[in-house]
């Protein structure tokens, strides 16, 4: 795959966004030429980020909104990936279904990672993975 290779997917914000995001950037990271132990922590990191789109970023609106997952060949060492939704932001929740692990999986597992409110609203999760294991 091409160096700076970007592929962007659309997704309900649905239960089944996470796992379908969740192959398809694995498959965009295996062509990259991700193997092994990074490939799990990269697909365990975007099932928890589309997931907390999908249970926290639209909970004030009964439409199910979208989540847009964005990949890209960075270099020759490493995978971004990036996922947004247009949702409420940031906010705690009480009533929450999950025990709130998903960001803290995601500081832990991906070589860098950043949470960003953007100006125009909702929550940008990006996240860097080296293709290999060093």
């Amino acid at each position: 795959m091409p160096l700076s290779s970007t592929t962007t997917w659309d997704f309900a914000a649905t239960r089944e966004a996470p796992g379908r995001a969740r192959h398809a950037v694995s498959d965009y990271a295996r062509r990259c030429g991700m193997r092994d132990r990074p490939l799990g922590a990269l697909a365990l990191c975007v099932t928890e980020a589309v997931t907390n789109a999908v249970l926290h970023a639209y909970r004030s609106d009964p439409a199910a909104g979208r989540v847009r997952v964005l990949a890209e060949c960075h270099s020759p060492e490493d995978v971004r990936i990036m996922v947004r939704d247009e949702g409420s932001g940031l906010a705690p929740r009480l009533d929450s279904p999950g025990i709130g692990l998903g960001l803290p999986i995601i500081a832990q597992m991906a070589d860098s990672s950043e949470i960003r409110a953007p100006e125009e609203g909702g929550t940008e999760v990006c996240m860097r993975f080296r293709l290999d294991d060093a």
